[in-house]
């Protein structure tokens, strides 16, 4: 017994030191890294700046389908861009398409033997609530650039800020006569925020009936964490691969109705509501699978010995990993398709037993599922001929792209070359976005926007007090010319 023992406790000390000696050879302790950036000339800044608070002041608002698009808002905003930044307009070749979405193309030099590459942006925003007006610093499309530099208003992050910096970029390297080797194109969206429909899709139609692939397109998406991982010190930039996909189902029932005083053992209410707490009862798994464990292993040189020790070994902690990561519903959010039971209606009046009523659940889809397989799983589940099963509408999850690609590289040393040696990792988009619409004719789609994110900023996309520093979209602008040199020269 005792020999038993003896060989256990060598066992146990000989598996220790095995995962301390891989942790020290796979995943070294890194040192904390911080942002650095160059200093720019102010007149400069201020130019910028006032460049964007003038986009912002054109309200390219996207309300829905069934809300014609401001005309005015959108045409004047394309007369804006063509006048400030005329070098750019000249070097390129621009194609309106859907009425209100720009596709330009720079051409290259080398007679279209590489593959192009996008970079993507979209004109609209979206509506700001009257109930948040009163939240807001500065009102939401007068372009205020405050005595900090920060230019306020609708779009500066999401994503005129982005477009901006794009033609900024564009225009500074026509200006000094740059040429790319191969096509750069500039894909503008006007319905992003919609889905796209009329924007994306149809500009990704029309490159493909003319045979363009592209060799891989940016768009927005991540950016540049910081303080938002837990246990992570450093900023990582986060550059992801692919983003989910969208699926809303109904689950309705009808019933004769009645008196509540002489219920039956059911109301269409009950049968509506128990169908969506089935499904939210029954979540998807979460999986710990290679796309988060390559996230993991970019950022472990920043944590702390222990979770290097169990990043370092998934061989055996697996398990224990995907537990701990779950405990955060934003990361297991990337784990697996989420289940949210989101809207309930049926009934008029306290004693009255409902005809109708209807539960709404909406699914953010893992690109290891599909929207069919989500449907079909949710009829399983809830196994009742009484409740109907209605799709209101989604979209599959994207392919997942390759982080040992050229586009991939292209971007992380860009990242360096502006923001310093930060730490880069892939993820996964769990918005929705333009890059969705172009898989069918791109090797890669990338999601990344050149800007750091902190914890407060992240209820600012789509919320009250959208804003973005003076500083921030200089580095921004840095950050496209560096790009478009590294993948277009």
């Amino acid at each position: 017994m005792k020999r038993l023992l003896k060989l256990l406790v060598l066992g146990v000390v000989a598996l220790v030191v095995f995962m301390v000696a891989r942790t020290v050879m796979v995943l070294p302790a890194g040192t904390a890294k911080s942002i650095h950036t160059e200093s720019h000339d102010p007149a400069e800044v201020r130019e910028m700046a006032e460049h964007l608070a003038a986009a912002i002041r054109f309200k390219t608002i996207s309300y829905s389908y069934d809300v014609a698009p401001d005309d005015a808002a959108f045409t004047g905003f394309h007369e804006f861009l063509k006048k400030t930044y005329p070098y750019a307009f000249q070097a390129m070749e621009l194609t309106p398409v859907g009425k209100y979405s720009m596709m330009l193309r720079w051409p290259g030099t080398d007679g279209g033997k590489q593959k192009p590459i996008a970079f993507l942006a979209h004109q609209d925003v979206v509506p700001v609530p009257e109930e948040g007006l009163k939240e807001w610093k500065h009102p939401p499309f007068d372009g205020v650039i405050d005595d900090k530099g920060v230019i306020w208003g609708r779009g500066a992050m999401d994503d005129k800020g982005i477009l901006i910096s794009l033609m900024e970029a564009a225009n500074r390297l026509a200006r000094t006569g740059f040429k790319p080797s191969r096509d750069i194109y500039f894909l503008f969206g006007h319905d992003e925020e919609l889905g796209g429909r009329d924007g994306a899709a149809q500009m990704a139609a029309m490159l493909k009936a003319k045979g363009v692939r592209f060799s891989w397109i940016v768009d927005e998406g991540s950016a540049i964490a910081q303080g938002i991982i837990p246990g992570v010190k450093s900023p990582v930039a986060l550059i992801s691969l692919g983003e989910k996909g969208s699926v809303t189902l109904k689950f309705s029932a009808t019933d004769e109705g009645g008196h509540s005083s002489a219920p039956k053992a059911y109301t269409a209410a009950s049968l509506a509501a128990r169908a969506g707490y089935l499904v939210m009862d029954h979540p998807y798994p979460l999986v710990l699978d290679e796309h988060l464990e390559s996230f993991l292993k970019a950022v472990a040189p920043e944590m702390d010995f222990g979770r290097r020790v169990a990043i370092a070994n998934m061989w055996l902690t697996r398990p224990l990993m995907a537990r701990m990561l779950a405990k955060s519903p934003t990361v297991a959010a990337f784990m697996h398709t989420t289940t949210a039971f989101t809207m309930m209606k049926g009934g008029t009046k306290f004693n009255v037993l409902p005809q109708y009523a209807e539960a709404v659940v909406n699914y953010r889809v893992h690109p290891r599922d599909t929207v069919a397989g989500v449907i079909a799983r949710a009829k399983k589940i809830v196994g009742d001929d009484r409740v109907k099963i209605t799709s209101m509408g989604g979209a599959e999850a994207t392919s997942m792209s390759d982080p040992k690609a050229e586009g991939y590289k292209e971007i992380a040393a860009s990242v360096r070359a502006i923001f310093g040696d930060i730490p880069i990792a892939p993820t996964l988009t769990v918005q929705g976005t333009d890059a969705r619409h172009y898989d069918d004719v791109t090797d890669n789609s990338y999601r990344f926007m050149p800007m750091v994110f902190h914890p407060e900023d992240l209820h600012h996309i789509h919320g009250n007090n959208e804003a973005l520093g003076s500083e921030a979209l200089a580095n921004q602008v840095d950050f496209f010319v560096t790009l478009m040199e590294k993948g277009g020269g």
